[in-house]
Parts: C-alpha cells; sequence; structure tokens
C-alpha cells in the first residue's frame, strides 16, 4: 500500500491527514488548534513558527496513528485558506503571518479604483476590490512597514509557505496568485504590469507552478515523515476540495455546504462577467478555470440558533423536518442570494419576516434551512448566467450534505439533480488525487450518488424563493446604510 500525507491550513485549525494513494481513504487525520493575534480591530495574523510547531505535533500523531511502514510514503502535500500570505528573506519569515479574514486593504480599495478601474482589474484578475484579498494588503504593508517590505525576498502564500518549510523551495501555485487578485488570470500568469504600475513591482514574487507539481524533496524531519519524499504543489481549498468530489470536468458545480456555502464552477476557458460577480481563479487542470460565488454563513447561523435554543444542531435540523414546507410563512435571510462587490460591501441584517406567536422553534429551524437552499439556487442561477451554460452537474459536499433530508431540499428548491460525493473528506481526497498525478499513479474517483427532483415539491417551493428574493430586494431598497454590517 503506498501513502500519501498532506496538510490543510484553515482559520482557526489544520489538519494533518494520511490517506490510501489508490483510494483516497483516510487512514488517519489529526487537528490542532491554531492562533490568531488581532494586534488591531481589522488585523488577522499568525506566528509562523507556532503554526508550524502545531503541523509538526498534527503530521506526527497522524503518521502515528496510521502505523504504516515508512517506506509506504510516498509524497507529501499541502492546501490552505487562499489570501494570506508570509513574508520570508529566504531563511525566516519577517513578521507575522497575515490571513486571509485580515482587512488591512481597506484603505487601498479607492487607490485600486482610481488607478486601475474596477472593469480592467476585474477582466484581468478575476475579483473585484474587496479588503481581505492579498494585493490591497500587500499595498499597506508597502505603505506601514517599509521595512519589512525592503527586508524581504519572497511573499508566499500560505500554501507556499507550508512547501517552503517543507522543502526549502519558493514557489507560489498559480491558483493562489489568482485569489489574491495578483494574477493574470486567463494567461495563468502574473500580473506583472499591473503590479509594476502599483508599485509593487514583481522582485519578490516566486515562481509560478501549476498543480501537482513536484517542487522538492522533502527536508524537514519535525514532521515524522520520510525525508526526501516528493513536495507536492496542491491547490486553493475550494479547488482542492472540489476534485476530491468529483467536481473536475467543465460544466460541472460544487457547492460545499459547510459554516460558509462556496459555490465553484468548472470552466472550459476565463468567463469575463459584465455584472463582475463570480471571481475567476485557475482550476487544477491547465485548461479549466474556476468561477466562484459564496452563500454566505447559512452554516454558522444555524449553528447560533442551535445554541441559542439550547439544543444540537443535528436535533435542530431533525425538528425543521417537523415544520411545513414554506416554514409556514417565516421567510429567514440568513444566506446570502448574490455574490457581488456591492453584496460584500453591504451585507444586510440576518433577521426573520413573517414570524409571530403562533410560530414555533420548528418553524424558525426549517426557515434558516430553506433559506440555505434558496440562497443556493440562486447562485447556481447566478453562476449559470456567468459562465453562460447550465451546469451538467451538481455536487454537494459539506457537514450538511450528510443529511439525506437536506439532499432533497436542495434538490427540490433548485430544481436540480443533486449528486453527493461518497467522500467523508474532500480535501484529502483532493490532496491524494494530485499527488497521484504528480508521481504518475493511480487514483480512483469517489463514487457518487444522485438526488432527483420531484417535480411537485419543486412547484411548491418557488412561493418561498420568491418571496426569499423580494425580502432582500426590499431591505436593499429601504434599509438605511446603518443597518448593513
Amino acid at each position: 500500500m503506498s501513502l500519501v500525507a498532506g496538510l490543510d491550513f484553515g482559520g482557526s485549525s489544520l489538519k494533518a491527514w494520511v490517506a490510501d494513494l489508490e483510494t483516497a481513504r483516510v487512514r488517519s487525520a489529526v487537528t490542532e488548534p491554531t492562533a490568531t493575534q488581532r494586534p488591531r480591530p481589522y488585523a488577522a495574523e499568525f506566528v509562523a513558527d507556532d503554526w508550524w510547531g502545531a503541523a509538526g505535533r498534527a503530521m506526527r500523531a497522524a503518521v502515528e496513528s496510521a502505523g504504516a511502514d515508512p517506506g509506504a510514503y510516498v509524497a507529501v502535500t499541502a492546501a490552505s485558506l487562499r489570501q494570506g500570505f508570509v513574508l520570508v528573506d529566504g531563511q525566516r519569515e519577517l513578521a507575522p503571518g497575515v490571513l486571509n479574514s485580515d482587512r488591512r486593504g481597506a484603505d487601498h480599495l479607492d487607490t485600486l479604483r482610481r488607478a486601475v478601474g474596477v472593469e480592467s482589474l476585474y477582466a484581468l484578475t478575476g475579483h473585484w476590490p474587496a479588503p481581505e484579498l492579498t494585493l490591497p494588503k500587500l499595498l499597506d504593508v508597502v505603505v506601514h512597514h517599509p521595512e519589512v517590505w525592503r527586508a524581504a525576498r519572497t511573499v508566499l502564500f500560505v500554501h507556499d509557505w507550508a512547501l517552503w518549510r517543507m522543502s526549502g523551495a519558493a514557489t507560489t501555485e498559480v491558483s493562489y496568485a489568482c485569489a489574491g487578485q495578483m494574477a493574470d488570470v486567463a494567461n495563468r500568469a502574473w500580473a506583472g504590469e499591473l503590479l509594476d504600475e502599483l508599485g509593487l513591482g514583481t522582485a519578490l514574487l516566486a515562481e509560478l507552478v501549476e498543480p501537482a507539481s513536484v517542487v522538492g524533496a522533502l527536508a524537514d524531519a519535525s514532521l515524522g515523515l520520510p525525508l526526501g519524499i516528493p513536495v507536492v504543489a496542491g491547490g486553493g481549498d475550494a479547488q482542492v476540495a472540489s476534485l476530491g468530489a468529483g467536481g473536475l470536468a467543465s460544466g460541472t458545480v460544487s457547492v460545499v455546504a459547510g459554516s460558509t456555502t462556496p459555490l465553484q464552477a468548472a470552466v472550459a476557458g476565463f468567463p469575463v462577467d459584465p455584472l463582475r460577480h463570480p471571481w475567476v481563479s485557475t482550476h487544477l487542470l491547465a485548461d479549466l478555470w474556476a468561477a466562484e460565488t459564496n452563500a454566505g454563513y447559512a452554516g454558522m447561523n444555524f449553528d447560533w440558533l442551535a445554541a441559542a435554543t439550547g439544543t444540537t444542531v443535528a436535533d435542530l435540523a431533525e425538528l425543521a423536518t417537523t415544520s411545513v414546507p414554506g416554514a409556514a410563512g417565516i421567510t429567514a435571510t440568513v444566506a446570502s442570494p448574490v455574490w457581488s462587490e456591492e453584496a460584500w460591501a453591504r451585507k444586510p441584517p440576518s433577521t426573520l419576516v413573517g414570524f409571530t406567536m403562533a410560530h414555533g422553534v420548528a418553524d424558525v429551524a426549517r426557515a434558516f434551512v430553506e433559506a440555505h437552499a434558496y440562497a443556493v439556487r440562486a447562485n447556481l442561477d447566478d453562476l449559470e448566467r456567468a459562465v453562460g451554460a447550465p451546469f451538467a452537474r451538481v455536487l454537494v459536499t459539506g457537514a450538511a450534505a450528510r443529511s439525506p433530508w437536506f439532499r432533497q431540499l436542495l434538490a427540490d428548491v433548485s430544481g436540480r439533480r443533486i449528486t453527493v460525493p461518497d467522500v467523508r473528506d474532500s480535501a484529502a481526497a483532493g490532496g491524494t488525487a494530485l499527488a497521484a498525478r504528480a508521481i504518475g499513479a493511480e487514483h480512483r474517483p469517489p463514487p457518487l450518488d444522485a438526488v432527483e427532483v420531484v417535480p411537485a415539491t419543486h412547484d411548491g417551493y418557488e412561493e418561498g424563493h420568491r418571496r426569499y428574493l423580494a425580502v432582500f430586494a426590499a431591505m436593499h431598497e429601504h434599509l438605511p446604510p446603518e443597518a448593513y454590517g
């Protein structure tokens, strides 16, 4: 048996995993919490040594739990959040790492709008201005920490930094450059002219590599893996999860129904949406791109409701099934129907419309779940408009996808056949697939379970979906600016 090991860096924890190369079955996985520093209200940083120490502990524990011979390991890889970065001088990190949720770029968005223009910026980078993106955050480093910028030799995204720690090789996997708003996405290259125009230049940029590239050999013994095995470039966390779910084919959209709900469409060719809604990055094949939206924080809001009502998420979800379709007339604004620059900047409040004293907790819980499904449908509709074609397959993963009731609800609300992959950890499955490609090994995609639309039930949800969209439209038109988050 051949094994692959991997690290997956999130915003509040990291996971080390060991999986079978051929089947992607996870043999062991260990999660370690990671600390975020907030020295200023808008800042979100991490101490690189602390995070790498946590990575070492998690990987050593995962390797021990897997109980395999060291010779079984054939590769190690990584994936991470996409807009975070670390500045290094070739030997060490020069400052705390910056996370994707850090908003220090907010003061530089007007500079981008004036100097480049939103339309031109989107056409080149596939992204509209947002404070969380890497490009405006680096502009802030130049202004407020010029000594760090002058001392730096390379800008590394978190994934790149992990591979650098493993192998000593400084490279950037191209989907991270895209997600950071720093790439000419259509040409899968650094946006050199843009970066020169903004004063960042290209001297600190690493060589771009495609996913599944072998960037070096493992040289760090702290992970507990055999030294010398290939270190393989991964990809953006959403892209890797999509691959692991079987979503690496043009015309496929992957929906991760978790704490948030990213939707990522695989498209052949770089789509330029005249409305500038989806973020567009490279996908994990050289002739494939990823168009992405997000239906918001439905999972996090449902977790909040469970805590507020003194129950568990599982019990609350079961209670929601006892209410009637349409949630007895309640509309919840706990998930977002559209992803755009304006919607990101002006998030309406989460609230209930149509709630009365005659309603119970089951009705409210169902309204939350239905809002999740309505938001996914609205985002699917908008993504199809943006890429100019209907999707041949809708893949759904994440915690909510484990519920047969939610799967059927999503099929009926969206009017689309839903496909659910038989995989518990799509990130590990995707990382394993990339490692297999890198070393020329066989890898089997996961089996799929299909959920068909019930036409009569779909028709019954049409009024609830129209009401959901109308509530958001009314809030957008009538709520004062101070009501928005």
